[in-house]
């Protein structure tokens, strides 16, 4: 009985969404802020309409990851209380965000101008869980461990059309992506002092799991003034809500994702960017593990300093969502071809008498443009 009403449970839960995340190193590292961001050979990932807003060649690469922990560090005080505020709410993610873009404009003439974009955009996730059956007070609990990996490519076709006038640029762009995801779900219990890391060697090796080919449709607004005084843009991801099977009984799909942002470049050599999502995302915990779905909704400011020969880049991001997650801090440099960009969260744990934050992340990338 109690496995049915488990079953039932599940499928009858809210269906999973994703956090609008991070690809490439110039928005990684002004804090996630690139949906007004016209210089940024992602555009196609953040607001398709930017393809255009610059003329000219871009192309630009990035390998990254990223983790976040809940609850994890309690591991290390194993009293009663903490066992039961563990079990309850715990999760580690790792993130692995690439990619690889170009964009290539296309005159028209007169008022008219426009770009066209492809893009591979992979993201692998991997999620480990851990869950309790029986009496955490007596000898009867059986702990176990849930590993949920999600691999997701996208290969976006983008296209921008730019009109210019008296008043400034009004660009609009869209993206049709092909979508490859692949989800795989492991529940067994666990031993062993490394099993942790153990978990995570199987969650990234999951040579099982369920295949979802799918496509979806991106739209992108903005508007500039000439030298890029000032951009203004908004997006709407994954309008169609692409369904993605899983293995488990929980459903997911990739829920409409909306944002704004703004950018300025009126202060020679130094670009200032701000983004704010319009609506609150899931992030992504895993499937099937009974955990609450946690709530994201960031606000970010950015700004980058070019000096020709290397850029300079400074971040900062807050989730609105949950006042309990600290404030997260980015930066990075890059000389072009070569760019290191990361982020950590101000909040930390204790790990072994050593200080670590819940968030951090680096980025390798770099680009170029003509």
């Amino acid at each position: 009985m109690k496995k049915i009403l488990l079953s039932c449970m599940f499928l009858g839960a809210s269906v999973n969404a994703l956090e609008f995340g991070y690809m490439g190193n110039k928005a990684f590292g002004m804090g996630g802020s690139g949906v007004a961001l016209s210089s940024n050979p992602f555009s196609a990932y953040y607001n398709p309409a930017l393809l255009g807003v610059d003329a000219g060649l871009k192309v630009g690469y990035s390998f990254g990851a990223r983790y976040k922990e809940y609850n994890i560090s309690e591991l290390s005080n194993p009293d009663i209380n903490t066992v039961k505020n563990f079990l309850n709410d715990n999760s580690l993610n790792v993130t692995s965000e690439n990619g690889l873009a170009i964009q290539v404009p296309i005159p028209l003439g007169g008022i008219f101008s426009s770009a066209i974009g492809i893009g591979l955009f992979y993201t692998k996730i991997g999620t480990i869980n851990f869950i309790a059956n029986g009496d955490v007070n007596g000898n009867s609990i059986n702990t176990r461990i849930i590993m949920n990996s999600l691999d997701l490519a996208e290969i976006p076709l983008s296209y921008s059309l730019n009109i210019f006038s008296s008043f400034g640029s009004f660009n609009i762009g869209i993206n049709a992506k092909y979508i490859n995801a692949k989800h795989s779900l492991i529940n067994q219990s666990f031993s062993g002092n490394n099993f942790i890391q153990d978990a995570f060697d199987k969650v990234f090796d999951a040579k099982n799991g369920v295949n979802t080919n799918a496509f979806g449709v991106d739209v992108g607004l903005s508007y500039s003034l000439p030298f890029n005084a000032l951009v203004i843009g908004v997006v709407g991801k994954n309008l169609n809500t692409p369904n993605i099977n899983t293995m488990g009984n929980e459903k997911f799909q990739l829920d409409p994702q909306y944002r704004f942002g703004i950018s300025t470049g009126i202060i020679p050599l130094t670009t200032l960017s701000l983004d704010l999502d319009l609506k609150e995302n899931i992030e992504f915990r895993g499937l099937d593990n009974g955990m609450d779905k946690k709530k994201v909704q960031y606000i970010s400011l950015g700004s980058a300093v070019d000096l020709t020969f290397m850029d300079i880049k400074l971040g900062v991001a807050k989730n609105i969502a949950n006042g309990a997650e600290g404030v997260l801090l980015y930066g990075g440099f890059g000389f072009k071809l070569i760019d290191i960009s990361l982020f950590s969260n101000i909040n930390t744990i204790n790990n072994n008498g050593k200080k670590i934050p819940t968030e951090f992340g680096i980025k390798i990338g770099g680009g170029f443009s003509f």
